[in-house]
């Protein structure tokens, strides 16, 4: 019996940091699952690509988590990698409790939810890796994000309890955290507070080339960005330091979030 080539399934595949993921694995020949909410999309964004496979499912759902693990089940996916997520800039005390309840669904219950199945249906002794993108602002709090930090903190946490749990089996739990990417995620207003703060950005071509360099490896997470990776590591041993910090930016970021 010839065995499927094994594929790598993208969720979140029609954003800027998933087509650019697409193209890199593409051009090397990988099999893909393309996995979003708009088979439009994501058919105009694969044309011309070869190897493709479309899934239409909004993880955010009951049905849509459903059609990704009914897919997981053919047992031909390898890897599977996470970039579902949505942000919103704003003080916290503005924000709309939909807006909250949106963000903290799609960025963590989804994905928790989404795993949960999988690993049901899943042989834990077959290689299996999920990989889920999260955020620098999963390590470092700071004003204007309140809810985004919180669901990426949340996110950081679960994968690295989970990883611990399942260390035991052939499933890896892997967690990605770039810094600042230019995709439409971020707002006219947001690049505008990061220009005037000074923050720089990556290109989604580079985010994606760390992203996969990172699959391959044998580490659980990696932050990338300097000195944003540095910064991580202040804030997780002298979190005063990066208070004081933002402090001063405090009034900058007052001018965009209220």
């Amino acid at each position: 019996m010839t065995q499927s080539t094994p594929k790598t399934l993208i969720i979140g595949a029609s954003g800027g940091i998933g087509q650019a993921v697409t193209k890199s694995l593409s051009a090397q020949g990988r099999s893909l699952i393309l996995c979003g909410r708009s088979h439009s999309s994501l058919d105009k964004m694969s044309a011309g690509m070869n190897s493709i496979e479309l899934l239409e499912a909004d993880i955010t759902t009951q049905e849509g988590r459903a059609v990704i693990t009914n897919r997981m089940q053919q047992n031909d996916i390898n890897t599977l990698i996470n970039l579902a997520g949505i942000n919103e800039m704003s003080s916290f005390t503005t924000q709309s409790p939909e807006s909250i309840e949106r963000i903290i669904n799609t960025n963590l219950t989804s994905t928790m939810l989404l795993t949960h199945s999988i690993l049901a249906i899943s042989d834990k002794q077959k290689n299996l890796s999920i990989i889920n993108v999260g955020s620098t602002l999963g390590a470092i709090g700071i004003p204007g994000y309140v809810t985004y930090c919180a669901s990426k903190f949340a996110l950081r946490g679960f994968c690295q309890a989970l990883s611990r749990e399942l260390s035991d089996t052939a499933i890896k739990i892997k967690y990605f955290a770039p810094r600042t990417t230019e995709t439409s995620m971020n707002s006219d207003i947001a690049n505008a507070m990061n220009q005037e703060l000074g923050n720089k950005a990556d290109s989604a071509e580079h985010v994606a080339s760390q992203l996969l360099d990172f699959i391959k490896s044998s580490a659980d997470n990696l932050h990338i960005g300097w000195p944003e990776k540095l910064f991580v590591k202040i804030n997780g041993a002298f979190p005063s330091v990066v208070s004081k910090s933002l402090k001063k930016q405090l009034p900058i970021i007052q001018k965009y979030i209220d």
